[in-house]
């Protein structure tokens, strides 16, 4: 009768080796990665809420360069504002001294010119990427721009994109299509301190629809009385408390943007700390556990072969 028996021992050794093998593995992938949840099957709960996570990490990177570009918009708008006071102001300063005794008002009006001059390019170069709420040409008209501020989850397992609102209406200063649009192309009438009635406008933007015809430009020849320059520097206080209610209002809007910028920053650090404690490996744990798993593997190995060099022993026996 012949008969065949398996070696117990080997195969238990063999099994033994296998797990070894099976957590080394696993081992070397969380110490390669420094991920202990790689895949859905390493724990799935964990799994699903980091890959959520970071799919509105992404979200939250997108919506800060968005802030970033809208930061860039309104830092150039408020810029172009800031130099268009300043400017302004220097045109008021030279309409009082137009009434001094013996001006030259001729020589002054120059000056008040070179400065329109300036206005006018200030307007027209305070834009970026193509956008600009200081300037607007023929066919455009005053609106509201709205400004990736953040994103949020709505609870319907999607994703709510929440903006900053700006009104152009606030900072236009010049404007080809209506002049009623603009600080400086739109005409201020009203009584000064002595009686005069006064109806001015500074910038002459060639508007489709011009200041009224009863309005007249500001600007001064030997002949201007003091009564119409006092005229003149009120409607450019009119203007100038425009000017400044829109670069309180530009300021602010630059403030709450750059506050976002930083909220999303530090939410994209908490967001990502967040899921590194659900999904990261301890990495002095993996790498002791490596080391242990590496010596069980070579052990195992060695008692397999023990095993199989027994079974061989056993069989020179019977040759």
């Amino acid at each position: 009768m012949t008969s065949v028996s398996v070696n117990s021992t080997a195969s238990s050794a063999l099994s033994l080796l296998t797990g070894s093998n099976k957590a080394l593995i696993q081992s070397q992938q969380r110490f390669s990665s420094g991920l202990k949840v790689n895949q859905a099957s390493d724990d799935a709960a964990y799994w699903s809420i980091a890959t959520s996570m970071r799919s509105q990490n992404l979200s939250l990177s997108s919506a800060e360069d968005a802030t970033g570009l809208a930061a860039a918009l309104s830092d150039t708008a408020a810029l172009g504002m800031q130099a268009a006071t300043d400017i302004v102001g220097e045109i008021q300063s030279r309409l009082v001294l137009a009434k001094a005794v013996g001006s030259d008002k001729t020589a002054i009006n120059a000056e008040i010119t070179q400065l329109k001059e300036q206005l006018g390019t200030v307007a027209r170069s305070s834009s970026f990427n193509g956008e600009n709420w200081l300037n607007l040409d023929a066919g455009q008209t005053p609106g509201v721009e709205s400004m990736v501020a953040s994103v949020s989850d709505n609870g319907d397992a999607g994703v709510s994109v929440n903006v900053i609102d700006f009104d152009t209406a606030t900072s236009t200063l010049m404007s080809a299509g209506d002049a009623s649009d603009g600080i400086l192309t739109r005409s201020y009438s009203g009584t000064t301190k002595d009686g005069s009635s006064y109806d001015y406008y500074l910038m002459d933007a060639g508007s489709t629809v011009p200041a009224p015809a009863s309005s007249s430009e500001i600007k001064l020849d030997a002949n201007t009385t003091n009564e119409e320059i006092d005229g003149m520097l009120s409607a450019v206080n009119s203007m100038m408390s425009g000017l400044t209610d829109a670069g309180a209002a530009l300021g602010a809007t630059s403030n709450r943007i750059s506050q976002n910028s930083e909220f999303l920053r530090d939410l994209q650090d908490i967001t990502e700390i967040g899921v590194g404690r659900l999904v990261d490996a301890d990495m002095e744990e993996e790498a002791v556990r490596f080391s242990a798993q590496k010596v069980q593997q070579q052990l195992q190995t060695q008692g397999l072969n023990i095993a199989n060099n027994n079974m061989k022993s056993m069989l020179t026996l019977f040759m």
